[in-house]
């Protein structure tokens, strides 16, 4: 009867927030948010945090050990990302992408943006000591931030729609993931996050 469709739609909606941000969830239930691709200019924090050598781990590694050891390695980081108030936007290849101060505003996100690259990465080196005793491969990654004024909305078409972030900040984010193999760095920051993040944190 009544509890079992109650049950069933909550079941469902569980489901579907394994594919859409939860907060995004309930601001589209609540009314908040309409289905719409309509998107607005917000200020966010932005991560990239890329594998580094993943290329290589996925030729000497079988394919199924792979999927098993990233969906341990995509749980632990996104975990670290939620626990600081982000929104995982998206998985693009072995690159986790994701954002602060959206949909719900959160004060000081750069720092928590800078909070999460930092216990993602101590996260990682426990795993990697697991992983190592299990014959698996060591993982590292290195990230990129940036704080800047984007587009963020549904994003798509009738056929997809994804809650996302659009802009030249989106871009800078992506592109200080990758100076990291230049410099010989694990997180690189802008100065629009290093100045958000100043009071809590020390850069160089």
């Amino acid at each position: 009867g009544c509890q079992q469709s109650f049950d069933a739609m909550e079941r469902g909606l569980e489901a579907f927030a394994k594919y859409v941000p939860r907060d995004v969830v309930k601001m589209m239930l609540s009314g908040a948010m309409g289905r719409s691709s309509i998107m607005a200019w917000k200020t966010v924090s932005i991560l990239f945090a890329d594998i580094a050598g993943f290329t290589s781990i996925c030729e000497t590694t079988q394919t199924e050990v792979l999927v098993n050891l990233m969906a341990d390695y995509f749980q632990a980081m996104c975990e670290e990302i939620v626990l600081t108030g982000g929104v995982l936007d998206k998985f693009i290849g072995d690159c986790v992408m994701a954002l602060w101060n959206v949909p719900l505003q959160l004060p000081g996100h750069p720092s928590a943006a800078c909070r999460a690259a930092l216990t993602m990465q101590q996260r990682l080196v426990q795993h990697n000591e697991r992983w190592t005793l299990d014959g698996l491969p060591e993982l590292r990654f290195r990230a990129g931030l940036n704080s800047a004024r984007v587009l963020v909305g549904n994003y798509g078409c009738d056929y997809r729609i994804n809650y996302t972030a659009l802009g030249d900040g989106v871009n800078l984010a992506s592109r200080l993931e990758v100076s990291n193999k230049a410099f010989g760095t694990v997180v690189m920051v802008s100065e629009s996050t290093m100045e958000g993040a100043a009071a809590e944190f020390v850069f160089r």
